[in-house]
């Protein structure tokens, strides 16, 4: 079964807030570190989340830009959401930054350098350093330049985040929206990195022009869910961990729970539309 889980921004009332994510069944929290990486997360805060089966996560500041000169910088960012992550036995998720004017392959080396010198700098052993895809046209991060980065740094502590409302968005709401556009894409993935991704974020989104505008409601099927998960049970997906970021993301995962169980039942509630051929987004090769 997988773990539904929430995003929300690291606050004082930690603790009241993961029994309240308890109380509703929610196995997962992502605590977004908005204003600053904590030195320090309580082991009186780990304790409880193990006690009621809540798995923490973290996501790193959004002003991280590894497409930037300012390397020291963000490499230490990098570094103190690795021990964050190495604290919790989980992931420190991040976005790459920006593209500023230039290529991605003008880019690659040069970030591939700053995550493997905070590797080394953190010395962590169990924390991971996840890669999340965009969802606007100026930030780094689309689905084959994560995995080309995920091949280049080669090391099992930095994994692939697949934000599947991001990759819908960057895509002007056109794929992946049926259910063969998420199987492709998850076989891609898996076959070009060699194992299976494990930790996803969705929900529901707005998007103009190719760009991401604000998160809204999963019920929305903006991306759909009922097609994402019947491709995830048909290839044997069980055990990952999937972030809901909408405006109520709690009650979100009581209805994808509902899909989870009997995703084909839902089929016919999702929207029609046209697509483009898989070609078009380089999923077949």
């Amino acid at each position: 079964m997988p773990k539904f889980g929430v995003a929300r921004k690291y606050a004082k009332d930690l603790l009241n807030y993961i029994a309240m994510l308890n109380q509703n069944n929610v196995g997962a929290y992502e605590m977004g570190f908005a204003y600053g990486i904590p030195s320090d997360i309580s082991n009186e805060t780990i304790e409880l989340a193990k006690k009621y089966n809540v798995s923490l996560s973290g996501h790193l500041p959004f002003w991280i830009n590894l497409g930037n000169s300012n390397k020291e910088k963000n490499i230490n960012y990098l570094v103190f959401g690795l021990k964050a992550a190495e604290k919790l036995s989980s992931v420190a998720v991040f976005h790459l930054g920006f593209y500023g004017g230039k290529k991605f392959g003008e880019l690659k080396w040069d970030i591939v350098k700053s995550i493997q010198e905070a590797l080394k700098l953190s010395e962590i052993e169990n924390g991971k350093l996840g890669i999340e895809t965009t969802g606007k046209q100026e930030a780094i991060g689309t689905i084959d330049e994560i995995i080309e980065l995920i091949n280049l740094i080669s090391d099992e502590r930095v994994i692939p985040i697949i934000d599947w409302s991001h990759l819908y968005a960057r895509s002007n709401g056109v794929y992946p929206y049926n259910y063969q556009d998420f199987r492709k894409t998850l076989e891609k993935v898996e076959r070009e990195i060699g194992y299976r991704p494990f930790y996803f974020h969705c929900g529901g989104i707005e998007y103009k022009k190719g760009n991401e505008l604000k998160h809204i409601s999963a019920k929305s099927f903006e991306p759909p869910a009922p097609y994402l998960f019947a491709a995830l049970k048909d290839l044997g997906y069980k055990d990952f961990t999937y972030i809901v970021e909408s405006p109520d993301s709690i009650e979100d995962i009581k209805w994808l729970k509902q899909i989870w169980d009997s995703p084909k039942e839902y089929f016919n509630e999702v929207p029609s539309k046209k697509t483009k051929t898989l070609i078009d987004f380089g999923i077949e090769k």
